[in-house]
């Protein structure tokens, strides 16, 4: 009797050890390196470029609206740069450059930071995306952008969190697998 139970755990195992390794076969060989992907977590969503794409990585964005015009009026970006998480901001011409951009969130005091350059899209602020505007972001409390138009009036503008952290997790997740076969197996 103890050789059949004997056998029977050995045998369990084996079925066990197969459909994980099945599993994880089936995400590295199933995995499209051609695909690109983007999603939607409420006001925010994740693009995703192939994996072929080396020198790319995936990024989020929330465009922010104006409530009154319905119109785009900055892009807030979380992508990598050099390797390391930044959240950007991208403001539409006709802002005053040298007050920079201001963020908040909740009750904290405004931090300021200047445009790292202009392009034919807008002029963007880079913000290394450290410990304390992660953990700000994640808590959800109330955003906001800061700016000054050409006439240097400040303009403030709220940053919606509603499906960040959705949105985080995904975002996480596809660098992960665009970047590791190992990361593939378990998708």
């Amino acid at each position: 009797m103890n050789n059949t139970i004997l056998n029977l755990v050995k045998a369990g195992a084996l079925v066990l050890a197969g459909l994980v390794l099945g599993w994880a076969v089936r995400g590295v060989v199933g995995y499209d390196t051609t695909m690109q992907s983007v999603s939607d977590y409420q006001d925010w969503h994740t693009a995703c470029p192939p994996a072929t794409a080396k020198d790319a990585s995936c990024e989020m964005v929330e465009n922010v609206v104006d409530s009154n015009t319905k119109s785009e009026v900055a892009r807030i970006t979380i992508t990598k740069d050099m390797g390391k998480d930044v959240f950007g901001i991208t403001m539409p011409f006709g802002v005053a450059l040298e007050p920079g951009i201001g963020l908040i969130f909740g009750t904290d005091p405004v931090k300021v930071y200047q445009y790292r350059t202009c392009t034919s899209v807008g002029c963007l602020a880079v913000i290394p995306l450290d410990d304390k505007l992660a953990a700000q972001l994640k808590a959800g409390k109330d955003g906001r952008v800061l700016f000054a138009g050409l006439d240097n009036k400040p303009v403030a503008l709220p940053i919606s969190l509603k499906g960040y952290s959705e949105a985080s997790r995904a975002f996480r997740r596809s660098e992960a697998k665009r970047s590791s076969w190992f990361w593939r197996m378990w998708s």
